[in-house]
C-alpha cells in the first residue's frame, strides 16, 4: 500500500491511502495557488527585479499624480495602484509589501498636496489609501505566516516523506525478514522432526528404540496402575546371530536384522509396539489384556517366522530366537522388575536349549537374588583378597619340557565359599567389573611369574586369558602395555589368549588389535577353537600366533573314528598354515599318544597336573628339575 502527503493552505499535512504512484505527480489546487504566489523573497535577483521595478512605478506615478488633476485618471490609477500594492504584499511578501507602501506614500503626499489646494474629494481619497495601506499590511502579515507555514509543512512533508521512504523500506525489510523467519521456522520443524527421529526411531530398523520404549513403557505402566489392567512384556533374542556377522559380514547382519524386524512388525498387532533395543536384541509391549495360553499362541507365531530360512545373497541361513515374558501386574507392578524378570525369563529360554518361549516364573527370583548377592561380593572381593591366581602348567609333546603356564582366576568368598569362574566372570562382564578384574589379573600373574624367573631362572611363557569385554576396550592394549612397564615384566614372555566370541568388533579393528599386540613381542593365541561357528573363518583372516583345540574336542578322543578324523584334521590344518597346536584338558596317555602321533606341538591337562596356587609352583620346578622352555 503507498501514501501520499496533501499539504492545504492553513500548513496542515495529511497522509492518505493511495495508489502506488509518486505522491508528487498529483498536487491539490491548494498547493499549486500557494507555489505560484508564495515565491521566495530572500533572493537577489527577485529582490532587485521588485527595487527595479518598483523605482520605475514610483517615477511614472509621480510624474502623473503630480501632473494629472482629472477624476477619471485619479480612479484609474488608484485601482492599479491597489491591484498592484496587492499583488506585490502577496507575491513578494517583503520587497513586495515596502514597495507598495513607497506606492501609497506617493499617493498620500499626492492626497495631501490636493487637500491643500483645496480639492473636494481628496479627504475620501486619504482615507482610501490608509484603508489600502492598512489591508496591504495585513495581507504582509498573514501571507509572512503563511509563508512560514508553508515552509514548516514542506519541512514536514519532507520529514514525513523520508520517514515514509524509510518505512516502505522497513516494510519490505520485514516482508524479507518474515519470509526468513517463515523459511528459518520450516528448517527448524524440519529439524525437530528429524532430532525426534533419531532419539526415538532406531535408523537400523525405523523402530522404535531403547528410549522411546522406556517411554512408552512408562506410559503403559501408568495407564494399567490407573485402570486397573494388565499387559505382557516380551525380549527377544536371536540365536546364534553373531555367526551371520562373523561368517558373511556385519553388512548381510544388518540386512537381516531390517529382514527380521519387517517381518516382525507384520506380525505385531496395531495395538501393540515392536521396538529395537540394539543388536539383534528386541522388544514387545503386548498392551492387550491376553491369557498366557493366547500370548503364548501370539509369541509362537513370531517365533515360527523367524525359523524360516532366510536368503542372504548366495547364502541361506536360519536365526531362530529366544524368546521371555513378564506379566504386569502378575509377575511385577515395579516396570524396572517387569524388564528384569522378562530379560531373565529369555536368558533361561538360551540356557535350556535355545529356540524357546519362557514365561518368568517366581523360582528365577531365587536365582536373580543369588545373582544380586554375588555382585554385591565380587564387587568387594578384591579389597577383602578373596580373588587369587592357579597356574596349569604346560609342556612341549615331543620333548616333554615344560613350555610355561595358563593363568586361572578362583573366588573363594567368606560368604559362598568356592565360586566357579563359569558363573562370577559372565557376572563380572555385565556388572561393569571385568575391566578392574582383568587388570588385577595380569598384574599379579606377571609379578607371579617375575618371582619365578627370579627364582628358578624360568624364562617360558604365562598365559593370560582375555574376556570379551577387555578386548573391545578401546584402550585394551595400551592398558597392558602400562601394566607390563609397572611390573617390569618381559613382554616377549607373555601369551594373550582371546576366545573368537571376544570378537565384537570389526575384522579390520581386531586385525590392528592384535597386530598392536604382537608389536609389543606379545603372543596372540586363539582359545576354544572349533566351539565357535566361524573357527575357520577367523583363523585364516587374523594372524595368530597359536591355535588352542577345546577340550570338547579331545575328550572325544578315540570314543569313534569319526572323532578321532575330526581332531586330526584340524591339527593337520593349522599346521598347513604354519600355526602350532595346543591341545587343552589332556588326561589319559591315550589321548597324549594320539596327538604325539598327530603331531600336535603342546599339551596341558590333568594328565601332566591340575591348577595350583603360585607357592606349589616350586614344587613343580624341584620334582621335575625342568627349567627349561621354548
Amino acid at each position: 500500500m503507498m501514501y501520499r502527503l496533501s499539504l492545504y493552505g492553513n500548513g496542515s499535512v495529511c497522509m492518505e491511502k493511495s495508489p502506488k504512484k509518486d505522491p508528487d505527480e498529483k498536487k491539490s489546487l491548494i498547493i499549486k495557488f500557494m507555489d505560484s504566489v508564495m515565491m521566495p523573497d530572500d533572493t537577489v535577483k527577485a529582490s532587485l527585479k521588485i527595487s527595479l521595478a518598483g523605482i520605475a512605478f514610483l517615477i511614472v506615478q509621480a510624474v502623473i499624480m503630480f501632473g494629472v488633476t482629472g477624476w477619471l485618471a485619479r480612479i484609474l490609477l488608484m485601482q492599479i495602484q491597489m491591484i498592484l500594492t496587492f499583488y506585490l504584499a502577496l507575491r513578494y511578501i517583503r520587497s513586495g509589501y515596502m514597495t507598495a507602501i513607497g506606492l501609497n506614500i506617493v499617493s498620500l503626499l499626492y492626497q495631501i498636496r490636493m487637500t491643500i489646494l483645496g480639492a473636494e474629494d481628496s479627504n475620501l481619497t486619504l482615507f482610501f489609501n490608509l484603508d489600502i495601506i492598512l489591508t496591504a499590511s495585513l495581507i504582509a502579515y498573514y501571507a509572512r505566516r503563511s509563508q512560514s507555514n508553508y515552509q514548516k509543512a514542506l519541512m514536514q512533508k519532507d520529514e514525513i516523506s523520508a520517514a515514509y521512504y524509510q518505512a516502505a523500506i522497513s516494510e519490505e525489510q520485514l516482508w524479507k525478514k518474515n519470509r526468513e523467519l517463515e523459511t528459518s521456522n520450516r528448517i527448524i520443524n524440519r529439524d525437530k522432526e528429524e532430532m525426534y527421529r533419531l532419539a526415538n526411531v532406531d535408523p537400523l530398523t525405523q523402530l522404535p528404540n531403547r528410549r522411546m520404549f522406556q517411554k512408552k513403557l512408562d506410559e503403559v505402566g501408568k495407564a494399567a496402575k490407573k485402570d486397573n489392567h494388565s499387559f505382557a512384556l516380551a525380549f527377544i533374542d536371536f540365536d546364534n546371530f553373531k555367526s551371520v556377522n562373523d561368517t558373511l559380514g556385519h553388512h548381510a547382519g544388518d540386512e537381516l536384522i531390517r529382514y527380521m524386524a519387517f517381518n516382525l512388525s507384520k506380525l505385531t498387532d496395531p495395538a501393540d509396539m515392536l521396538g529395537h533395543i540394539g543388536g539383534d536384541e528386541f522388544v514387545l509391549i503386548i498392551q492387550r489384556e491376553l491369557q498366557r495360553k493366547d500370548i503364548l499362541f501370539y509369541i509362537r507365531r513370531m517365533a515360527e517366522m523367524l525359523r524360516k530360512p532366510v536368503s542372504l545373497g548366495d547364502t541361506e541361513v536360519v536365526v531362530s530366537a529366544s524368546f521371555g515374558i513378564a506379566v504386569f501386574p502378575d509377575d511385577s507392578s515395579n516396570i524396572s522388575e517387569l524388564m528384569r524378570f522378562a530379560d531373565s525369563a529369555m536368558y533361561q529360554s538360551k540356557r535350556e536349549g535355545k529356540n524357546r518361549i519362557r514365561f518368568f516364573r517366581k523360582s528365577m527370583l531365587d536365582d536373580i537374588i543369588n545373582e544380586t548377592k554375588l555382585v554385591q561380593g565380587l564387587k568387594t572381593a578384591i579389597k577383602n583378597e578373596e580373588l587369587f591366581l592357579v597356574f596349569q602348567p604346560q609342556y612341549f609333546v615331543e620333548t616333554g619340557k615344560l613350555r610355561g603356564f595358563e593363568t586361572l582366576i578362583r573366588w573363594k568368598s567368606a560368604e559362598f565359599g568356592f565360586v566357579s569362574p563359569m558363573k562370577f566372570i559372565p557376572l563380572a562382564e555385565k556388572n561393569g567389573m571385568i575391566l578392574q578384574i582383568g587388570e588385577w589379573v595380569m598384574k599379579h600373574a606377571f609379578l607371579a611369574m617375575k618371582k619365578i624367573q627370579n627364582q628358578y631362572d624360568f624364562t617360558g611363557k604365562i598365559a593370560v586369558n582375555v574376556s570379551a569385554v577387555q578386548a573391545n576396550e578401546s584402550g585394551f592394549v595400551g592398558t597392558i602395555a602400562k601394566i607390563l612397564k609397572e611390573t617390569g615384566f618381559d613382554p616377549g614372555r607373555l601369551e594373550i589368549e582371546i576366545t573368537e566370541t571376544a570378537y565384537t568388533n570389526s575384522m579390520d579393528q581386531v586385525r590392528e588389535m592384535i597386530a598392536e599386540l604382537q608389536s609389543l613381542g606379545i603372543v596372540v593365541a586363539l582359545d576354544d577353537f572349533g566351539t565357535g561357528y566361524s573357527s575357520l573363518s577367523y583363523l585364516q583372516q587374523l594372524p595368530f600366533d597359536l591355535v588352542k583345540i577345546d577340550k570338547t574336542f579331545i575328550d572325544k578322543i578315540n570314543f569313534d573314528l569319526q572323532s578321532n578324523k575330526f581332531v586330526s584334521t584340524m591339527v593337520s590344518m593349522v599346521h598347513q598354515m604354519n600355526i602350532p597346536v595346543l591341545a587343552e584338558g589332556v588326561e589319559t596317555e591315550e589321548q597324549k599318544a594320539f596327538l604325539q602321533l598327530k603331531k600336535c606341538d603342546m599339551i596341558q591337562g590333568y594328565l601332566y597336573g591340575k591348577p595350583i596356587p603360585i607357592d606349589k609352583v616350586g614344587e613343580l620346578f624341584n620334582n621335575s628339575n625342568d627349567k627349561e622352555a621354548n
